[in-house]
């Protein structure tokens, strides 16, 4: 196994006096917004794409956006001045400069500071060729993480993992890249340090989502820095797992679809009262533990639009290459491309309530089994008995 302990090279605005403003009106904002909102990380990270060019990631720039606009890029050593374009997203910014060759730095000149960066070289070449398992965690215990890849290693044939640590407190990046190193079967594994606030939540599925800026970050940052070369990469997290009705490979299954992109819904694994197992610290709750999953119930929107309740928001599998450059890699969807709609029904995943550090909502509360809520999960105990798990 091949590894990468990678960290980037952010800008902050510490010490300017400007700071990034919220767009969520005050009303709306909960009790520790403040502290949990991003104000002052200005670029995640940059670096060379080819010789002549320097791509930057980035939160939505909001009231610095002017700033930014109006800046002036200086190539060094050449002293040269440079032209750029800034893509407003989703959550996100990305800047591409047009840089001479033999740059090694540049200096962005703003009304806000100078900032001086030392791009780092791409390193897409690290997963060429590879079926890339990533995703972005916090503090999940190792057994869960282990469990994790081994089960799309050996059901969907993922051979490499990207895994972007957002400010671990468990574990620092190396004790956990010196974990996951020893997994059979994984020839690439690249442990990210991802050092930023991962931002205010919004309110159930739709309102006032716009400040969550980190996780977006990950999904371009990881677009763009490592999987261009990538054969494809199924983007999950810990308490996630892909299922086919077929026993087909999510990875096979977007690199032979006609548009190079698979997407589809999830269900939600519960425990319940007096039959799950009941775990403590010296033997944590894993996913074998569960088998039954929360029936998918129809109804009707203004008891007229067909829908499903108790669905899980879609997830994706992609070939990074056949995606449009204009198309945004999100959780969800991956935006502006038609190819990343389609919902394969081939296709779910099964998402784990209790595999969860609980950081955004108590998930441990266990159900009164149901038979007319719960499905037994004849896929995924089958899959199970297939996976070769880490001790």
């Amino acid at each position: 196994m091949q590894t990468l302990l990678f960290k980037p090279r952010p800008a902050s605005l510490i010490d300017s006096r400007i700071r990034r403003l919220p767009t969520r009106p005050p009303a709306h904002r909960p009790p520790d917004f403040d502290e949990r909102f991003d104000a002052v990380t200005l670029l995640y990270d940059s670096f060379f794409r080819g010789s002549n060019e320097v791509f930057i990631t980035a939160p939505p720039f909001f009231n610095l956006l002017p700033f930014m606009q109006r800046m002036d890029v200086i190539a060094v050593p050449s002293g040269q001045k440079c032209r750029f374009r800034i893509c407003n997203m989703d959550r996100h910014s990305r800047i591409r400069i047009i840089v001479p060759t033999g740059t090694t730095a540049i200096s962005l000149r703003t009304g806000i500071g100078q900032f001086d960066l030392e791009p780092q070289e791409d390193v897409s070449e690290f997963f060429a060729g590879k079926r890339v398992l990533f995703t972005k965690s916090k503090d999940n215990r190792l057994e869960w993480i282990l469990d994790w890849i081994s089960y799309h290693r050996d059901i969907h044939g993922a051979n490499a993992v990207l895994f972007y640590d957002n400010q671990s407190t468990r574990y620092s990046t190396a004790d956990l890249l010196s974990a996951l190193s020893r997994l059979a079967g994984i020839d690439r594994l690249c442990i990210a340090h991802w050092p930023f606030l991962f931002g205010p939540q919004g309110f159930g599925a739709k309102r006032f989502w716009d400040s969550d800026f980190c996780e977006y970050g990950i999904w371009e940052h990881a677009r763009w820095m490592f999987l261009g070369l990538a054969r494809s990469a199924l983007g999950s997290d810990v308490d996630e797992l892909v299922v086919s009705k077929d026993g087909s490979s999510a990875f096979e299954q977007a690199e032979r679809s006609r548009l190079g992109a698979i997407r589809y819904n999830g269900h939600w694994v519960h425990g319940f009262k007096g039959l799950t197992r009941t775990a403590d610290d010296s033997l944590p709750i894993r996913v074998v533990d569960f088998d039954h999953y929360l029936r998918h119930l129809p109804s009707r929107r203004w008891g007229i639009v067909p829908e499903r309740e108790n669905v899980c928001p879609p997830k994706w599998t992609v070939v990074p290459g056949r995606c449009p450059e204009h198309a945004q890699w999100t959780s969800h969807r991956i935006k502006g491309w038609i190819g990343g709609l389609p919902i394969n029904r081939n296709f779910s995943y099964r998402h784990f309530r209790e595999i969860s550090i609980h950081w955004k909502y108590d998930r441990s509360a266990r159900e009164v089994f149901d038979p007319n809520l719960y499905v037994f999960d004849e896929l995924i105990r089958s899959n199970f008995s297939a996976v070769q798990w880490a001790s």
